[in-house]
């Protein structure tokens, strides 16, 4: 494998020096961003991202991914391959594997010979035979699993944390009781489910503390995580939660509400002010468990593809997060209930999976003219990627009781009630993306208290190669980050 050209003579000494193969361990923070995290550390509320900082590199990356692609699968995805999306072509979440472009860095490894340890990262459906483990992430369309033991996992992933749930009769006691115990035996530990109990039980006398749950989220997949992770010692492990970037989407005005025109409620502040602060707090827990996993050859990698901040709109209403009432309507208004297949992914957003091309550019059409009342109002934003689709709900403030959904493009009936088709979350959007992440690099041969320069989400895979002992790709344009490798091994990190 080529070695990227455009490194200098003096660089490509300086990686050499710096190659001795380590592990890395890869923690995914979907979202961070350091406007949240140094306030938080200067509270004294942040104690281990304190210390991973202070102690090892840090740097603000910032995503070569911009509006519209600014979108995690999407920003991700260029972390993974070290490539643009343009090399990469991942458009939107849970599209069809064959149509990603590029290896990701889990891929790279195994090719070379490495073990590999995959957990949650986005878009890495369907499991990989690889020599260690591989659990895909929460928006996968099935649960398997590699080994097959780790089955009940992403049953777990896939029933709880996404937006369609099992239907009642297959989400019973019995079920509960059943996926319980073999969770119990893939490592989920009595202090966890002592918390877990704990939660519902809050929730009994003071329901608004719901939001809670959602923190629960990594906590849980750490227990798996860990006891998979000690067992197979991959030499490139990685980890991801959305649970804080799901945080400041939902409740940054409660945050901060003096960013907002609208007025919060004394309620919404009182409630959900903390919810944010509660998102980070859940992540340096889980980094201090992170931190205990790691041994004195393992590089602990923190990072986030791009940030949030607030969410300030022009248009009123917009910030409205709805969901289509059921995916199988649409496909039966459509009339291609046999020729397609639909997938919750976001809440605003499904995926429709098509039998043909033909079958594909009908939906596309059919959706793409649907509007709600007038046709300046398109009922959705579409993107197709060969046979797949990925359909966006827009929203308005114009909506009303009596709004009405219009598919011109129908030959038979094609005037439908909209909120027979489409609900209201209660949500509204209050944080969005911003182009700004975050990095953090902890362990042997990283420089102490080093800064890295400017950077970008381009950069992370040749780094993480190299701390791999791995060559770097010719066609990744990124560089690596040779400012977070200590010159002399008194300015490293001391055990």
């Amino acid at each position: 494998m080529l070695v990227n050209s455009s490194l200098t003579g003096e660089q490509e000494t300086m990686s050499r020096t710096t190659r001795a193969r380590k592990k890395v361990l890869l923690v995914e923070l979907n979202e961070l961003t350091w406007n949240l995290i140094d306030p938080l550390i200067e509270q004294g509320r942040l104690p281990t991202f304190e210390r991973i900082k202070s102690e090892g590199a840090w740097g603000a990356p910032v995503s070569v991914d911009l509006p519209p692609q600014l979108d995690p699968w999407i920003t991700w995805t260029t972390v993974y391959t070290g490539r643009p999306q343009s090399d990469h072509n991942v458009f939107f979440l849970q599209q069809p594997p064959d149509t990603i472009h590029a290896k990701r860095i889990w891929e790279i490894c195994h090719d070379r010979g490495l073990s590999v340890g995959v957990y949650g990262s986005l878009c890495s459906w369907p499991p990989q035979e690889v020599k260690g483990f591989y659990v895909p992430d929460t928006f996968a369309p099935s649960a398997e699993t590699n080994p097959v033991s780790a089955r009940a996992i992403q049953e777990l992933n896939l029933t709880y944390t996404r937006s369609i749930r099992l239907p009642s009769d297959k989400d019973g006691l019995s079920f509960k009781a059943r996926l319980g115990a073999r969770l119990l035996r893939l490592g989920l530990r009595p202090a966890t489910v002592a918390r877990i109990a704990c939660q519902l039980a809050r929730e009994r006398f003071a329901p608004e503390l719901r939001w809670q749950r959602v923190a629960l989220q990594p906590l849980v997949n750490f227990d798996f995580f860990s006891r998979l992770y000690q067992r197979h010692r991959p030499e490139l492990a990685t980890f991801h939660s959305n649970h804080v970037a799901h945080y400041t989407h939902t409740y940054w005005k409660a945050m901060q509400p003096d960013a907002f025109e609208e007025e919060a409620t004394a309620d919404e502040v009182r409630i959900y002010g903390r919810a944010i602060e509660h998102g980070y707090r859940t992540a340096d827990e889980l980094l201090k468990r992170m931190l205990r996993l790691i041994d004195d050859n393992t590089v602990l990698v923190v990072a986030s593809s791009m940030g949030q901040k607030p969410y300030i709109s022009t248009v009123k209403g917009s910030r409205q997060v709805r969901q289509v009432r059921s995916l199988e309507k649409i496909l039966e208004i459509l009339g291609v209930e046999n020729q397609a297949e639909a997938l919750s992914t976001m809440s605003d957003q499904f995926n429709v999976y098509t039998d043909s091309t033909a079958t594909r550019d009908f939906i596309k059409s059919a959706l793409e003219s649907a509007y709600v009342d007038t046709p300046d109002q398109p009922m959705f934003w579409v993107t197709a990627v060969e046979n797949s689709i990925t359909v966006n709900l827009a929203t308005y403030n114009t909506i009303t009781e009596e709004s009405r959904a219009i598919f011109p493009k129908l030959e038979k009936e094609s005037s439908f009630l909209y909120e027979n088709l489409v609900y209201s979350t209660g949500v509204l959007k209050s944080g969005c993306h911003d182009p700004k992440g975050m990095l953090m690099m902890y362990g042997p041969g990283v420089e102490r208290g080093g800064y890295i320069s400017e950077c970008n989400n381009l950069d992370l895979a040749p780094t993480l190669l190299t701390l791999l002992g791995l060559d770097v790709p010719v066609e990744m344009t990124g560089r690596v980050l040779e400012e977070a490798f200590a010159a002399s091994p008194q300015a490293a990190l001391a055990y």
